[in-house]
């Protein structure tokens, strides 16, 4: 055969094996588009995503699929993807007008006004009547507060199509914005008038009739929409969220009720119930619902994601990490549950597993506002103030509005008695939440702080206005009375309080003092005998209320009787520790501490598992500075109860005048903290060990939480001071030391505060 002829022969088969190839690979590509295509107008974007991608595989070049997969990403909630997906096809097409006019809206919703503008007027240049183009131009015009601009093109938009409601709408916005209520409302049921089957105009009407308090308007509205789509389920929904909003509770659950009936087959009925049912605390009807949504669909992570959230809420942490697991085996980078998962972590008070799982997910995401709100905490949990203020500082500047944020920032503040900063973080929460009854709390903490008593007298009573049958607005009334010395005021809110609760210990405390500054004695007495009566057999609330009798029955000279009364205290709650202390007074000042020592020695020989009186007798070895046998006898008590507070404080005490035993004295202090969180005893405890370690921060707001308990004990007032003056607060530091040593000249250290007040 002729080779020339051969070589032609196998040229023309290899053109043709490429041109069947070339043919195979276009065909590949359409049939996966197509595919795609029909399952995304079918709802099953999932597998419209793989088509879409399976296309861009064997064409690197294909705009219409990467234009739909943006579509397609759109749909599935992933606005990265999306993003990304258009800005291929405005590469690869710069002529594309639907792409450019999703990334203007990519950007406008991302503040970034600059490019967003360019991407819409390069639109406009060629298309000027574009009316999605001029409603994005309207949305920037909208966002710069730039209100006039705005209607100018609302209303050239109504020039070129007089039928698009959507614009009418936007009219309506900015004629409210302006205070022209009878033209927004005019604009609005032109809309109305023009589309009446469309949802979007009605409810418009319904949200301006609402905002205007004009509920009967509002709910007509609504169920009118209603009646013109009756098999509409979303509207029963808008209507149970309406009647919730305008506390009608039942006729809330009526209306979600008949969303799940009109579709049994959609989650969302299901959930928003359960919301409903969490909101009016009943988690039984609530986790009722959420199942049944997770019956409907199984595997949505976003259901399982809800429901730990539910049970974290609950604290049944065991079931909201079990959902959590199944999450994130299924979605293993799923920012909610990692976030949950985290949160989790700090409520267990595995601070430092939750900070690793924060700092991670804002190294991913690092405009978190959540996440570095939740870092804030957890560095709290740990003791680490400073990082914690940074963090949730962090967390205000990425959202303005972040209630939780400044709030912890406002009770930081309060604790280092930074009155003026919590009452800025209190009074920018109230501009947000007029309502917010913490933040007003805070508010007249902070003013009551700084001596501004009128000011705070009005944030107290507002707490009275706002919950009358709550007795902590009556307290804190009642605090701020006793500081005036307006006893009688004071009692009259005091007693209002234990009215609404008698178990309340802060309450009957401050009656029993303000009896006491008196010198009503007997009266305090009786207060003290009818109280018991009233706690029946509650140790912890028996343990104060005989500790406070005994003090009075000292202030009447009865030692003997005031000696059964501590000690009734301690048979009544062995971790209560002030009646230890007033019991050792009695015997050192009875100037026969050995027949005490004698005394517990013996009971100590016939049973020698008590840790009580090895406290006694360590705190009387204390009193008396012979501080070996003190140590040895809180040790004793430590290893008949590992967890006995009382001698896990004082052992602490001890332990922190020896630099070599810091750590030890850290650890008796926690121990001691995490009995008796609330004991101001405790707290100075703690906070002067953070003190000798050099965490002046930390102590400080240990010292902050005892002072607001004994504000008339020289050492506490001393400790603060120092802490404040190791911080460089100098100016703060000088009044706590001069108040100090107004209350004792004598005090331990009060030599230490003369020496700092001289530097200041």
């Amino acid at each position: 055969m002729n080779p020339k002829l051969n070589r032609i022969a196998f040229i023309l088969l290899a053109l043709a094996l490429v041109m069947i190839g070339c043919s195979s690979d276009e065909e590949k590509k359409d049939a996966h588009f197509s595919k795609g295509v029909s399952y995304y107008e079918k709802g099953e974007y999932k597998s419209a995503e793989l088509e879409f991608r399976n296309a861009i595989q064997i064409d690197p070049e294909f705009v219409d699929a990467y234009e739909q997969l943006g579509e397609t990403y759109l749909k599935l909630g992933d606005p990265r993807g999306a993003f990304r997906e258009f800005s291929m096809v405005a590469k690869l097409d710069p002529e594309n007008t639907n792409a450019a006019l999703k990334l203007a809206t990519f950007y406008m919703l991302g503040k970034k006004t600059d490019e967003s503008r360019e991407k819409v007027e390069a639109v406009l240049e060629k298309q000027p009547n574009n009316i999605e183009a001029l409603f994005l131009m309207a949305g920037l015009y909208d966002l710069e507060k730039n209100l006039y601009e705005a209607a100018r093109v609302f209303e050239k938009i109504l020039d070129i199509d007089s039928k698009q409601t959507r614009a009418y709408m936007g009219l309506a916005r900015i004629y409210a914005r302006q205070g022209k209520f009878d033209e927004a409302e005019s604009q609005l049921m032109s809309a109305v008038h023009l589309a009446p089957n469309e949802i979007k105009p009605r409810l418009e009407l319904v949200r301006f009739y609402t905002s205007r308090k004009a509920f009967d308007e509002a709910q007509a509205q609504i169920e009118k929409a209603i009646e013109l789509n009756p098999g509409n389920a979303e509207l029963y929904i808008i209507l149970g969220n309406f009647f919730f909003q305008t506390k009608r509770p039942e006729d809330a659950e009526s209306a979600y009720l008949k969303a799940i009936e009109i579709k049994p087959d959609d989650i969302k009925p299901y959930m928003v119930a359960a919301g409903y049912y969490t909101n009016t605390d009943n988690a039984e009807k609530a986790l009722a619902m959420y199942e049944k949504a997770l019956s409907v669909k199984p595997d949505d992570i976003n259901i399982m994601t809800t429901m730990a959230g539910f049970f974290l809420k609950q604290k049944e942490l065991e079931k909201a990490e079990q959902y959590l697991a199944k999450v994130l085996e299924a979605r293993p980078q799923f920012f909610p549950a990692r976030m949950m998962k985290g949160e989790i972590a700090a409520f267990k008070k595995d601070f430092t597993e939750a900070i690793g799982i924060f700092d991670q997910l804002i190294k991913e995401e690092p405009n978190a506002s959540r996440a570095y709100y939740l870092k804030g905490f957890a560095h709290l949990g740990k003791g680490e103030v400073q990082i914690a203020k940074t963090a949730l500082a962090k967390s205000v500047e990425l959202n303005p509005k972040s209630v939780r944020a400044k709030m912890l920032l406002g009770e930081i503040a309060l604790k280092e008695r930074d009155f003026e900063k919590a009452q800025q973080e209190s009074a920018e929460v109230l501009a947000l939440h007029p309502k917010n009854y913490r933040a007003r709390m805070m508010l007249g903490n902070a003013l009551m702080g700084q001596g501004k008593t009128a000011e705070a007298e009005v944030a107290f009573k507002t707490l009275i206005e706002e919950q009358p049958d709550n007795p902590v607005g009556y307290y804190r009334l009642g605090l701020l009375k006793r500081g005036e010395k307006a006893y009688d005021a004071a009692l009259e809110n005091f007693n209002t309080a234990l009215s609404l609760n008698p178990m309340l210990m802060d309450v009957f405390t401050n009656i029993v003092l303000v009896h006491g500054a008196r010198k009503e004695l007997d009266v305090a007495l009786e207060k003290c005998d009818a109280q018991l009566e009233k706690v029946g057999d509650s140790d912890v609330h028996r343990a104060i209320i005989n500790n406070l009798k005994g003090g009075i029955l000292l202030a009447k000279k009865d030692v003997t009787a005031a000696e059964t009364a501590f000690q009734s205290a301690i048979e009544a709650n062995p971790n209560f520790m002030p009646p230890y202390y007033a019991l050792a007074k009695i015997y050192l000042s009875s100037k026969q501490p050995q027949k005490a020592i004698d005394q517990y020695t013996a009971i100590l020989a016939k049973n020698p598992d008590q840790a009580g009186p090895h406290m006694l007798l360590g705190t009387i070895y204390d009193m008396q500075k012979r501080y070996d046998m003190s140590e040895k006898h809180y040790r004793s008590a430590l290893e008949i109860n590992p967890q006995f507070a009382p001698a896990a404080n004082n052992l602490a005490y001890l332990l922190s005048t020896n630099e070599a035993k810091i750590d030890e004295a850290l650890k008796y202090a926690q121990i001691a903290k995490e009995k008796l969180p609330d004991d101001p005893s405790v707290m100075d405890t703690l906070g002067w060990i953070y003190y000798k370690k050099g965490l002046y921060g930390n102590a400080v707001q240990e010292f902050s939480e005892s002072i607001e308990k004994l504000p008339e004990n020289a050492t506490v007032q001393y400790h603060m001071g120092a802490a404040l003056f190791k911080k460089g607060d100098k100016d703060r530091a000088k009044s706590y030391l001069e108040k100090a040593l107004a209350l004792s000249a004598d005090f331990d250290g009060a030599d230490d505060a003369r020496r700092m007040l001289s530097e200041i």
